[in-house]
């Protein structure tokens, strides 16, 4: 199998994670061509499971929230992306809770982070949802050749001549560098040659030759900070990142799907169903159907510094 017909198999289960309302502090400003995107995420379970990183769910609290919105509804989205007859369709889907690891005891013999794997997962009302097929008995070692979709640096990839000219994630091709701390069954982390920014953490690293999810992206090596011309300091990305392999993602699956707020919901549609019930519009043409409302930097600023780790005690959803 080529890397083409792996990604395929791993293409359609890909989201990107986006603001639902975008602070609007110019009246005069365009509004954005596309919606923030805060993080990636791929299904792992057809009804509505999605994985991605912990420091992901945790920006979700930080997000603008309408003050008269309901205390159970998430400020994100989760947008997934199909292509049908028309051209492709955005389906956003409505986040109804998440799960992030609350324990992590690691062996006697562990170099990795103190926190545990950098995993979390979403869960959204859909069902039939196209799923990625997970391998976490692959034995890992350097030189394996791998690959990784998401949308590093976020919308702006997505906008970067100025305006919507890419609705798709994007395919990163690389091999393994390292694993850590040495090659072994159960590494705590695995190192790709595959650049990394804002954006892409969450996204799945899967085998080129199979299509077969063996990780998942969640962060990169930064270089000493530069600045330019004196005056903005800001650290530069090296192509060296790092993956949560499969086999932390494998264990803590297991603990989720059984989780009483982590089952199907009753009046969730299939992609189908929810593409029959919309109304298609052409955005390249018409433009975002945007509601603007002018927000107070200092109080939003205020709000956003009060807000909380999201943990499994004060997540909506609860979570494992």
């Amino acid at each position: 199998m080529d890397i083409s017909s792996a990604y395929k198999l791993v293409k359609s289960s890909v989201v990107a994670f986006t603001l639902k309302y975008v602070p609007v502090y110019d009246e005069k400003a365009p509004p954005p061509a596309f919606p923030p995107i805060l993080g990636t995420g791929f299904v792992v379970r057809e009804h509505g499971i999605i994985a991605t990183n912990a420091h992901v769910v945790r920006g979700f609290s930080k997000a603008p929230q309408l003050p008269d919105a309901p205390k159970d509804e998430w400020p994100v989205r989760a947008l997934m992306f199909k292509r049908i007859e028309q051209g492709m369709v955005e389906i956003p889907l409505e986040i109804v809770g998440v799960a992030t690891i609350s324990g992590f005891v690691p062996g006697k013999a562990y170099y990795g982070p103190k926190e545990g794997p950098d995993l979390a997962f979403v869960h959204v009302k859909a069902r039939g949802l196209p799923v990625v097929q997970i391998d976490s008995k692959a034995l890992i070692e350097e030189g394996v050749e791998i690959a990784t979709a998401g949308f590093p640096m976020g919308s702006d990839l997505l906008t970067a001549p100025g305006w919507l000219h890419q609705l798709t994630a994007t395919l990163q091709r690389g091999i393994v560098s390292a694993v850590l701390p040495f090659v072994c069954p159960t590494p705590h982390a695995y190192s790709i040659n595959v650049m990394t920014q804002g954006g892409a953490s969450g996204s799945p690293v899967f085998l080129s030759e199979t299509g077969a999810v063996v990780g998942v992206l969640y962060g990169g090596l930064h270089d000493l900070e530069v600045s330019i011309q004196g005056k903005d300091f800001y650290k530069v990305p090296t192509n060296i990142s790092y993956v949560v392999p499969s086999h932390y993602l494998v264990r803590a699956l297991e603990g989720v799907s059984k989780h009483p707020d982590m089952q199907p919901q009753p009046e969730a549609l299939t992609i189908e169903e929810i593409l029959k019930r919309a109304e298609l519009v052409n955005i390249l043409d018409k433009g975002r159907n945007w509601i603007t409302k002018k927000v107070d930097p200092e109080a939003e600023a205020a709000r956003v510094s009060q807000l909380n780790r999201v943990t499994p005690e004060n997540s909506r959803g609860g979570g494992r």
